[in-house]
């Protein structure tokens, strides 16, 4: 009988909320959110800022420094404005410059992160939902209220940032502003200019494997789907065609680079019974479920390894006393090892082999 695998390591905060948010905003609730990223430190040809722009669970916009914003995916033939990408460009910079300044105020020396999710969602009453929220190296660190037009955060690091924020002439408002109005009216704009973009979907590709440690008595069973969208998926593990009890399901969605989704499950199972495991695939896209299975490691139980071990070491051993035995009676009488290649006149060892490039006696 098999056993599910402990969660993946702790996430940082803010990944873990966005991942969050997007499965609730994936059950049909309209949404527009920006997730932002600085960084003090960042490797040579790559950006120290960097944001995705997401409309419920889909990818539409990128920008990273010294760049402009840029559609994304189906996104890119949406009919909007001349104007509408420029203002997306000039919102993006102005975050930048205040999520760079934040990290250089909040932390003077190392490699550090900041990061941000600012955004809005549509009620069913019309209202709106904001959010804006940001964490420090995955700990949150402030929030901002737009109503009363205030950030919150009691830490060292974040009452430096928000007097900063705070000092700017009327950045306040301007925060408040963007998430009460200027976030829904666009977001009401996506939704009319691009309904048929809401209504993509993308069929998985799954694949399965088994894996098995040396030495161990347990093989990992592991079933992957890439590139799907919308997010809803649902793995099953099948013991010879029959729900596995201890299936893993409700799996977490991770977005990819191209706007689409992946996942993958891990089971533990017995060494052996790989064959008798099948992974079954569920998805709006898909007209029926898939169902992959899983083939053996290809190697042996773990006694007939380690005997298979032991007696290749002792024929090693063996092979080693022979070698040395013919070597001795060989020297004994002046011949060669049976490696070495020499030709010598009147010796009928020299006609093993000749050394390449050595003199060949004439034919007789």
């Amino acid at each position: 009988m098999g056993s599910p695998s402990p969660n993946p390591p702790a996430l940082p905060f803010l990944l873990l909320l966005f991942l969050s948010v997007l499965k609730v905003l994936s059950a049909g609730a309209p949404s527009l959110l920006y997730q932002l990223t600085a960084v003090s430190v960042a490797p040579q040809g790559t950006p120290r800022f960097w944001a995705s722009g997401w409309l419920g669970p889909q990818l539409f916009l990128t920008y990273s420094s010294g760049g402009n914003a840029e559609p994304w995916g189906a996104w890119r033939w949406e009919s909007q404005e001349s104007w509408f990408w420029e203002k997306e460009t000039w919102y993006l910079k102005t975050q930048e410059r205040l999520l760079r300044e934040a990290l250089r105020l909040s932390k003077n020396q190392g490699a550090h992160t900041f990061q941000g999710l600012v955004g809005c969602q549509l009620e069913a009453d019309n209202s709106s939902q904001h959010t804006a929220r940001y964490a420090l190296d995955g700990a949150e660190l402030l929030t901002f209220d737009p109503v009363h037009r205030v950030w919150l955060g009691d830490s060292l690091e974040a009452q430096i940032v928000k007097k900063s924020w705070a000092n700017e002439s009327q950045r306040a408002e301007k925060e408040s502003e963007f998430l009460l109005t200027t976030c829904p009216q666009k977001l009401k704009s996506h939704l009319q200019k691009g309904q048929g973009n809401f209504r993509w979907k993308e069929a998985p590709e799954v694949r399965a494997r088994s894996h098995v440690e040396p030495g161990s008595a347990w093989s990992t069973l592991t079933c992957q789907a890439f590139s799907y969208f919308p997010p809803e998926l649902e793995f099953t593990f099948l013991r010879e065609g029959k729900p596995e009890p201890y299936s893993m399901r409700g799996v977490e969605q991770w977005p990819n680079g191209e706007g689409a989704f992946h996942s993958q499950v891990i089971l533990r199972v017995p060494f052996g019974d790989e064959s008798q495991y099948s992974c079954m695939v569920q998805h709006p896209a898909l007209a029926s479920s898939i169902t992959v299975n899983f083939e053996a490691s290809g190697g042996l139980p773990l006694p007939i390894r380690l005997s298979l071990v032991v007696g290749s070491l002792l024929f090693l051993v063996s092979l080693a006393g022979v070698v040395t035995f013919v070597v001795m009676c060989r020297r004994r009488g002046e011949r060669p090892a049976p490696w070495i290649f020499r030709r010598r006149a009147g010796d009928d060892v020299g006609a093993l082999l000749s050394a390449p490039g050595s003199a060949q006696d004439p034919s007789p």
